[in-house]
């Protein structure tokens, strides 16, 4: 006798009816908690002019302020230290070699060695300051009278008679102390100048190059302060009356003050629309 087991199969209205509940109850716990949704879209900020300059690049002007200075014209030259031989004789010397040095040294300062460079003058003539460029730096050893005995610690030029010697500025080697002492901002009062050298002779400049201007402390410069760049406008002739007009100056970039003198200033291209040269103008920005 064969007995047939009868399973009981579940109806399908069951299995569809658990599948729905299933959906209905994922439904009702998203409606419950529903997601916050963030639309994005872009935005403007405007920012001061010194913050949208990019950062200093305080390597690039360490390595000038150490390889450029300025002598006032009240200074005179002929008061310095100055080199009036080396041992044994020697027109010129180098790295570790021994100097012989006459004029006033402090006795414990760290030394640069210098050669006169450019005179700069104004526009009207006007003596600005004799520059400076560093050959390399000595140490005092000795000295006796106004006659000083220094050993040369590195040269990036052969040292020859009449090189003057001047303490080094010890802020030149400290970057986060000169990254402090420049920070960018506006001067207090309208400043008016020039651009009227170029250290290294270059003609035509452009962003993060170094300028001469003829306006300094005495105009009430500090370093960090911004200037505006401006270029004369072309002359054109009316079409109409053929008279030769001058165009509007025109905004060309802006530089920072990094190191002010008396009379002049060195200053860093942060920003050039165009290039800039030597006679642009140089104004206290009016935004």
């Amino acid at each position: 006798m064969v007995v047939k087991r009868i399973v009981a199969k579940k109806p399908l209205y069951y299995s569809l009816s658990l599948a729905c509940l299933t959906l209905m109850t994922a439904a009702a716990f998203a409606w419950e908690s529903p997601q916050r949704v963030v639309k994005l879209s872009p935005q403007m900020r405007a920012v001061p002019q010194q913050e949208a300059m990019a950062p200093l690049p305080v390597d690039t002007v360490q390595a000038f302020l150490r390889e450029h200075r300025i002598i006032e014209p009240d200074v005179p030259s002929r008061e310095l230290a100055y080199v009036v031989g080396g041992e044994n004789q020697r027109l010129m010397s180098g790295a570790g070699d021994t100097l012989y040095v006459r004029g006033k040294l402090p006795p414990r300062a760290r030394l640069g060695i210098y050669r006169p460079g450019e005179h700069y003058v104004s526009a009207d003539g006007t003596p600005l300051g004799m520059e400076l460029i560093s050959i390399g730096e000595a140490r005092q050893l000795s000295s006796e009278g106004d006659i000083a005995r220094l050993e040369v610690l590195s040269a990036y030029q052969e040292v020859r008679n009449n090189d003057i010697l001047l303490p080094l500025d010890p802020q030149l080697f400290e970057s986060q102390s000169l990254e402090n002492s420049v920070q960018p901002r506006l001067p207090l009062n309208d400043v008016a100048g020039q651009i009227v050298a170029v250290p290294g002779g270059v003609r035509f400049i452009g962003r993060l190059q170094m300028v001469a201007l003829d306006v300094g402390t005495q105009d009430g410069l500090q370093p960090g302060h911004v200037l505006r760049v401006g270029q004369q406008g072309e002359l054109v002739n009316d079409p109409r009356t053929q008279e030769l007009l001058q165009l509007p100056a025109t905004d060309a970039g802006r530089v920072m003050v990094v190191k002010p003198y008396n009379l002049m200033s060195y200053a860093l291209v942060m920003q050039a629309s165009s290039v800039l040269a030597v006679g642009d103008t140089v104004r206290t920005p009016t935004h």
